[in-house]
């Protein structure tokens, strides 16, 4: 059971679902609420001072996003996270975000690439200094700007709807705290090649980056399936 005295509060204003769905999210992320940790709705609307009615709806939404599971007569948790996950995850994304890449080279405006370098930016900026939390965000801002920046509704659909969207975050988050400096030189690589209008670079580049985050990772969770251990972080 998670320690709800421990977690920071929201402001102290109308809360919206949204609202009590970001900060759930966070404190995920953050860790502060662990995988495989049980959401007391009780408890929870107490701390928020919220009714459980928005509550139960914020559940929905990180259900659907993949950061909660239901267990039958049992409650809400938080969606525990393995390697396994991320055997598979990572190299779906490798590939379904190289081939944005691919694309966004040649169809990203100019407006579209002006913006990613202002992400990059302010990425390095929270490189410099230590933000985990500016930094984590900025790096969904910067994907999700690529895979946008690929005008094609059918592949941004696919990777919106990949799910484990916890487990994304939850790695990437990990990975930042371990090596922002790497992943910081790697997003740049990955815009630089976008600016120069290199698909064939960018593609390899991204897909790089995100094998590679999952190698860097990969220790820190257990492996269900001790063959699923051979089983090499490739596409």
């Amino acid at each position: 059971m998670i320690n709800i005295s421990a977690l920071r509060s929201l402001p102290v204003r109308s809360v919206l679902v949204d609202d009590i769905r970001d900060w759930l999210r966070d404190s995920i992320v953050n860790l502060d609420i662990k995988p495989g940790e049980q959401l007391n709705e009780l408890l929870l609307a107490e701390k928020l001072g919220v009714s459980r009615s928005p509550l139960r709806e914020a559940f929905r939404l990180l259900e659907a996003e993949g950061f909660i599971v239901r267990q039958s007569g049992k409650g809400v948790y938080v969606r525990e996270v393995t390697a396994n996950d991320m055997l598979e995850l990572f190299p779906v994304r490798a590939a379904l975000e190289g081939l944005a890449a691919d694309l966004a080279a040649s169809r990203l405006t100019d407006k579209e690439l002006l913006v990613l370098g202002k992400i990059t930016e302010k990425m390095a900026q929270a490189a410099e200094q230590r933000d985990v939390k500016s930094y984590q965000r900025l790096n969904y801002e910067f994907h999700k700007a690529i895979v946008r920046g690929a005008h094609n509704h059918r592949l941004e659909e696919i990777i919106n709807n990949l799910g484990q969207q916890a487990m994304w975050f939850f790695f990437a988050t990990l990975l930042f705290k371990k090596s922002m400096d790497y992943t910081m030189d790697s997003h740049r690589e990955i815009y630089l090649a976008l600016k120069a209008r290199d698909g064939k670079l960018a593609a390899q580049r991204i897909s790089e980056h995100i094998v590679e985050g999952g190698k860097e990772v990969l220790g820190l969770f257990p492996l269900s399936d001790k063959a699923t251990r051979k089983t090499p972080l490739i596409f």
